[in-house]
């Protein structure tokens, strides 16, 4: 599955875990994680289709949340973030080995500060369009109709 394959080279990535170290989480960080750390997570997910149906491409909208205790902080992770996944391609290392076509970067955002408890959190917002092929999954007729 896709996000798994994501999560997997996100968080094995010199480049990113050099600026976060093993703080990379999936939808939510845990309570109490300290700074910087990265969210990634799915925004939405849309088929390619013909006149036949979906083909099997899929563009999954994936958005990455980069925080830290300073600006140029998150936009360092930001950048190594973007530029990773932005050259990416080639097949997953998930169960399924999904096969990414091309990843294009649909949003680079500053994000307000928010206050946390011992200071300010500072957050660099990407969004990322991930082209991806999936096997459709064969159509079981059971004789039964419709």
């Amino acid at each position: 599955m896709i996000e798994q394959g994501l999560f997997q080279i996100l968080t094995n990535e010199s480049t990113i875990t050099a600026l976060v170290g093993a703080k990379v989480y999936w939808i939510l960080a845990p309570k109490g994680a300290t700074l910087p750390y990265v969210i990634a997570s799915r925004v939405a997910t849309e088929d390619t289709h013909t006149v036949d149906g979906a083909i099997g491409l899929r563009g999954g909208l994936f958005q990455v949340d980069c925080y830290a205790t300073d600006y140029y902080t998150s936009v360092a992770i930001a950048n190594a973030v973007r530029k990773f996944l932005g050259a990416y391609r080639g097949n997953l290392p998930d169960t399924d080995s999904t096969a990414v076509q091309g990843v294009l970067i649909e949003k680079n955002w500053d994000m307000p500060y928010e206050e946390g408890a011992k200071g300010f959190v500072y957050r660099q917002l990407l969004e990322f369009r991930v082209w991806y092929a999936e096997v459709p999954e064969e159509i079981v007729v059971d004789g039964g109709g419709f």
